[in-house]
């Protein structure tokens, strides 16, 4: 069944931060706005992670409870109950939804004084969200930004992971500011003096005296507040402080500099490598390659190395022994890779997150240390891997870690074990490919003027709207689908797919086995969809069920009813797609004649027999 994302209440993304039902404002307590963009922009969170987040006292938990129970009162006269009783981890239910429209201002405005955990937070999505949006491209418009709202003298924290490009940053800022860039503390003012771990060389009265300069501190992304942090925290004035965690580089970015002139998969196979760092994706780029496997530079491994050596060298091995299952964890697979103990410590010093379940906080970094282990680690961590999913009787990821431990398996029997397109789309991947019962239904028609496509809803994470583009960044920590719908046009339509895909799923079909890399479906009410597979031969499986085959440049066309809905999304668990989507108008049959004929693919068989026998 398709659900529309989205509903009736909406948090506005950008500009003052407020909750609209049905356009108007309701009123709330700015604590409680808080909880609800930090639930839409992070998705399930734990009530304990919350009430740090917002108080961080002893009466937390009780100040977060008054919280909720004031947000429940103010949806309840509408009708809606927000969290149920006892609710852990809380969820924000799919009645309110985020509305990410671009309007004047920055995101989220006015929750800036909650707390200086929620300050820092706020800071670092505001960060990604200025780095991704429209406009002057990344890190340009971050710069500017920053630099149009700093005021002299102040302290900036500047997050990033190893080769997230802080230094390049902070130079960048200094020339928008107009002052001199200095290394550590030496000279005076008006400038940007900026420094890097151990802070040794400068003293905190040196910064608290100072009364013109920017104080730029490098903090990593991973480890806990060094000492120099703690204090500024404790003892330099919260609202000259700012903080930001320096986004990875947008896809977009990446293509127009550092990636311009390589053909699309092998970009897209070093961008998804490096998770967007600009230091990773230079050292990639330095190191000759060719194939489909991607090299480890020296560099980037010693980088990660030694973030992870700050660790317990129990959290260390744990963390290893993560690292070669890419994507979300059960709680059973938590205990067989002997992980659980350390869960604590590796959320507090930054490596994973939890999100309903826990996970890597960044992929590319789990990718620089599953390909740092040693060959005999690697194959007995995959064996502990597959022999807990084999418990859990998630078949699939079972298959995906004995392949990669290097046991045999049978194969040919397995795959006859699995449903629809998931059967065909592993046998493709495996070279075993099956005949579809049905061939694809094909006609040729006349393409008229152009049709505005009405936007209806887009969820999801790693994924934007351009224009006519629309882009997927999918990485293994995005368990849940993302994409988009349009509204139906009033007549039958063309709608016309032309782009690049690239994808990495393993076993063609992903560990959970139901990672469609692109899936097109329509309801007008019936409903249809097309499922795009790598390696399959273009057949249905069904009346309304299409299958065809995913290739890198796609150019595709379909046959769209007359007010049916569009929903396309991914469900990649790796992979890059950029897609240019444009509808059009059937031209009628005065013009048929001299207008463009185009190949155009049905959602149901039957409108095609149907036509044949009239």
């Amino acid at each position: 069944m398709m659900n529309k994302a989205g509903g009736p209440i909406q948090l506005k993304l950008w500009g003052p931060a407020r909750l609209e039902y049905q356009g108007r404002e309701l009123k709330l307590q700015r604590k409680g706005l808080a909880i609800l963009y930090y639930l839409a922009l992070e998705g399930a969170t734990r009530r304990e992670v919350l009430a740090d987040l917002l108080w961080g006292h002893s009466a937390a938990s009780q100040n977060l409870r008054v919280e909720l129970h004031r947000l429940s009162q103010a949806l309840a006269p509408l009708g809606y109950t927000l969290f149920k009783a006892g609710e852990d981890p809380l969820q924000l239910p799919p009645f309110v939804s985020l509305d990410r429209t671009p309007s004047p201002g920055a995101p989220m405005e006015g929750l800036e004084e909650l707390s200086v955990e929620f300050r820092a937070w706020l800071e670092g999505q505001r960060s990604q969200l200025m780095a991704n949006s429209s406009g002057t491209v990344g890190r340009e418009r971050l710069v500017q930004e920053v630099a149009s709202q700093l005021t002299l003298p102040s302290v900036l924290i500047l997050m990033g992971r190893p080769g997230s490009g802080r230094t390049a940053f902070a130079q960048a800022l200094a020339k928008a500011l107009g002052v001199p860039f200095l290394e550590g503390p030496r000279g005076g003012g008006k400038a940007l003096h900026y420094l890097r771990p151990p802070y040794t060389d400068v003293s905190m009265e040196r910064i608290l005296t100072d009364r013109d300069g920017l104080w730029v501190v490098e903090r990593s992304s991973y480890g806990e507040d060094p000492k120099l942090i703690l204090e500024l925290r404790s003892h330099y004035p919260a609202e000259r402080t700012r903080y930001i965690t320096l986004p990875p580089l947008s896809w977009a970015e990446a293509r127009a500099s550092m990636l311009a002139n390589l053909p699309f998969a092998q970009a897209a196979r070093l961008f998804l490598a490096s998770g967007g760092s600009p230091g990773h994706l230079r050292e990639l780029l330095a190191v000759p390659h060719t194939g489909a496997e991607v090299p480890l530079p020296q560099r980037v491994r010693a980088q990660v190395q030694l973030e992870a050596r700050m660790l317990s060298l129990e959290a260390r091995l744990a963390l290893e022994r993560l690292s070669v299952h890419p994507g979300p964890y059960s709680q059973g697979l938590l205990d067989a890779l002997e992980a659980t103990p350390y869960l604590d410590e590796l959320e507090r010093r930054g490596w994973l997150v939890y999100a309903g379940q826990w996970q890597f906080s960044d992929d590319a970094s789990r990718r620089v240390l599953y390909l740092g282990l040693q060959p005999g680690r690697r194959q007995q961590y995959h064996r502990q891997a597959a022999l807990q999913c084999a418990m859990e009787e998630q078949r699939m990821a079972e298959a995906y870690h004995r392949l990669m431990a290097g046991d045999t398996a049978d194969w040919g029997t397995f795959v006859n074990t699995l449903p629809g397109w998931t059967r065909y789309g592993l046998k493709a991947w495996l070279g075993m490919n099956e005949a579809l019962p049905m061939g694809p239904s094909v006609g040729e028609m006349a393409r008229g003027s152009e049709l505005a496509l009405l936007e209806e809803a887009r969820f999801g994470q790693g994924f934007e709207v351009d224009g006519r583009h629309v882009r997927w960044v999918r990485t293994p920590s995005q368990a849940t689908t993302s994409g988009i719908m349009w509204a139906g046009q009033d007549e039958a339509s063309l709608l016309h797919l032309k782009g690049h895909v690239y994808v990495e799923n393993p076993l063609g079909v992903g560990i959970s086995g139901r990672a469609a890399p692109l899936m097109l479906e329509i309801q007008e009410p019936r409903e249809a969809r097309v499922i795009f597979l790598h390696g399959i031969q273009a057949g249905a499986l069904a009346d309304n069920a299409l299958l065809l085959p995913v290739k890198e440049e796609l150019d595709v066309w379909f046959r769209v009813p007359a007010g049916a809905s569009i929903r396309l999304t991914s469900s990649a668990e790796s992979g890059l797609i950029d897609l240019e989507v444009t509808s059009y108008r059937i031209a009628p049959a005065a013009q048929a004649q001299s207008a463009p004929k185009v190949e155009v693919l049905e959602f149901f068989r039957s409108a095609v027999e149907a036509a044949r026998k009239h």
